[in-house]
C-alpha cells in the first residue's frame, strides 16, 4: 500500500524539485528559488528534506546556474536580498566571492572546499579566452587583421 501524504510540505516539495531538475533537467529553477524563500519564511531550515537539497544545490551551484540561464525567464542575484539569503546571491556562490562566514555550518564546509576549485576554473576559462584572441596559423589565410 502507497502512502501518500495530502498536504506535503514546502520542506519536502523544495525537495522533490530540485532533485527532478538536478537529474533529470525537469522542471523550473526559478520555482526553486521561491520554495527556498518560502521554506525560509515558515522556519523548515532545520528539515532534513532542506538540509539535503541546500547541499545538493551547492555541490551543483553552476549545473544550477546553467539550467537558469537556459530557462525562459533567466534568473539573477537579487542585490535587495540580505547576503544571508544565499539562494538569491548563486552567482556569488558560482564565482567564489560569497563571504563563508554568512552560510550555515553544513553548507560552509562545502563552499570553502570548492571554492577554491571553483576560483581556479574561472581563471582557467579566462586563459582559454585570452588564447583564442589569437589568430589560429591555420587559419591565418582566412583571418582578416
Amino acid at each position: 500500500m502507497i502512502l501518500i501524504r495530502k498536504d506535503l510540505e514546502i520542506d519536502y516539495i523544495y525537495y522533490a524539485e530540485l532533485e527532478m531538475l538536478m537529474n533529470y533537467q525537469v522542471g523550473y529553477p526559478n520555482l526553486l528559488i521561491i520554495l527556498r524563500e518560502r521554506v525560509y519564511q515558515e522556519g523548515l531550515e532545520e528539515s532534513p528534506y532542506v538540509i539535503k537539497a541546500d547541499r545538493k544545490l551547492l555541490q551543483n551551484v553552476h549545473r544550477f546556474i546553467e539550467l537558469m540561464e537556459s530557462s525562459d525567464e533567466p534568473l539573477e542575484d537579487d542585490q535587495s536580498q540580505p547576503i544571508e539569503k544565499w539562494w538569491w546571491h548563486l552567482h556569488k556562490l558560482a564565482k567564489g566571492k560569497y563571504p563563508s562566514l554568512k552560510l550555515k555550518d553544513y553548507l560552509r564546509e562545502i563552499y570553502r572546499k570548492r571554492r577554491k576549485h571553483w576560483r581556479q576554473r574561472v581563471k582557467e576559462n579566462h586563459l582559454l579566452l585570452e588564447d583564442l584572441k589569437e589568430k589560429p596559423k591555420y587559419l591565418s589565410m582566412l583571418w582578416k587583421s
